[in-house]
């Protein structure tokens, strides 16, 4: 199964707002969510645990933009740790490729 969004990793051309946007966007949800994902509730990890960051939670759209939801509003947007990114990304995927193939 190919991987959501791969080689779309610019979220300028992916959402039309600039990096710097997103990374003040996810500070400011991190702090509101206690750095926690919105999924499980697992914090993320101290930064002494995790020096080079490869294990921060994501900042990650709840409703995806294909299916409604708002690229910014902060009621839209939730910490989400790996895991259940990936379980939550593959279903998205297979919902829009359905809903891809209904309007063919």
């Amino acid at each position: 199964m190919p991987i959501p969004w791969a080689g779309r990793d610019d979220k300028a051309r992916r959402y039309g707002i600039s990096s710097g946007r997103w990374r003040t966007l996810k500070r400011i949800v991190t702090t509101r969510d206690n750095g926690c994902c919105y999924r499980c509730g697992i914090g993320q990890p101290d930064a002494e645990d995790d020096p080079d960051g490869e294990h921060q939670h994501q900042l990650d759209h709840i409703t995806p933009i294909f299916e409604g939801g708002a690229v910014e509003d902060l009621d839209n947007l939730g910490l989400i740790c790996e895991p259940c990114h990936t379980v939550k990304s593959k279903a998205e995927a297979l919902r829009a490729n359905r809903a891809r193939r209904t309007r063919t």
